[in-house]
């Protein structure tokens, strides 16, 4: 695995890293599934691992602090902070070894739960939040620092305001975050992000199915020196499984979009065969190696899943 500059830091990450999102959680694999998947993720060359202190109620950075316990040093681990969860997660979170087995057995599915039962997400990004969940997540990955700490998608009024930004800079120099960058859902706040000298990272959707970013982004933050972490490369999934498995008004957010996905997938997938190419190694090439990237992350749930992406993967 290749290994680049992160921005203008001090950082070296791998081209692609291991986005952890998918990792734990009651409706997943067992925990020493995920855990043999990190491993699996850092004996392949990865050395960058992107997770955030809400993803499965915080067991995905308690599995990354399990699985790294004795190597901190080996890897670049870059977390978040930003959501509140409700009060009904939280305790789900703390009854996990109740849950698994029941949920198992019984066969309940995540898309089956009502919106309702999981309660809703709020976000703070007020000084004292980001301080208190930073000490958190530091004891859930056994670490007394992080490389990277991001803002987790906050709206485009926030960045601006700046009000983050004492208490980032407060944690840099306690030594208890390594950068700071912001985690985006928009371009618009990815480059109002770019006009704060500290942000050392930004992350936002880069694929081949949203592309916007090679002209509205990624040079001005090349120029700048700082860091982009390109996330759903593989479009959630659409540039992996098969047609047959897809259906597209799950993923799709606007009339617009469910309307422009099919062609193009269709002209994708005529490609790839064209090039004689699993669609995923074009994904993954694509993201990865754009003029700008520094890192690309891939998800997965399993280390099977991950290892026919890697093994699609050229070195």
């Amino acid at each position: 695995m290749r290994l680049r500059a992160f921005g203008n830091t001090d950082l070296q990450v791998t081209e692609l890293g291991l986005g952890c999102a998918r990792i734990g959680g009651v409706f997943q694999g067992d925990t020493l599934s995920f855990v043999r998947l990190i491993a699996m993720a850092r004996d392949s060359g990865i050395n960058f691992f992107d997770t955030a202190d809400m993803y499965s109620q915080g067991e995905s950075e308690s599995l990354l602090g399990r699985a790294f316990q004795g190597q901190r040093e080996r890897v670049v681990i870059a977390t978040k902070a930003g959501y509140l969860l409700p009060a009904r997660r939280r305790l789900a979170g703390h009854l996990k070894p109740i849950l698994r087995p029941i949920i198992r057995a019984l066969r309940v599915r995540r898309d089956r739960v009502p919106a309702s039962a999981r309660g809703a997400i709020a976000q703070d990004f007020s000084p004292a939040y980001l301080v208190r969940a930073l000490e958190a997540s530091l004891r859930r990955l056994r670490t007394d620092y992080v490389d990277l700490l991001q803002l987790h998608s906050p709206p485009t009024e926030v960045v601006e305001r700046g009000e983050w930004e004492p208490a980032l800079e407060g944690l840099k120099r306690a030594g208890k975050v390594r950068h700071y960058g912001i985690a985006c859902d928009t371009l618009e706040t990815a480059s109002a992000a770019l006009r704060f000298p500290g942000v050392s990272s930004i992350q936002f959707t880069f694929s081949l199915l949203e592309q916007k970013a090679l002209e509205a982004l990624l040079p001005e933050a090349q120029r700048r020196g700082v860091a982009t972490i390109a996330r759903e490369i593989l479009g959630n999934g659409l540039l992996v499984k098969d047609a047959s498995e897809i259906d597209l008004s799950k993923y799709c957010t606007s009339p617009e979009e469910l309307e422009r996905r099919p062609k193009q997938l269709a002209d994708l997938r005529k490609q790839a065969v064209e090039r004689n190419l699993p669609l995923s190694r074009m994904a993954m090439e694509f993201a990865s190696r754009a003029n700008g990237v520094s890192v690309a992350l891939v998800g997965a749930r399993t280390p099977q899943q991950l290892r026919r992406l890697l093994d699609d993967f050229p070195s």
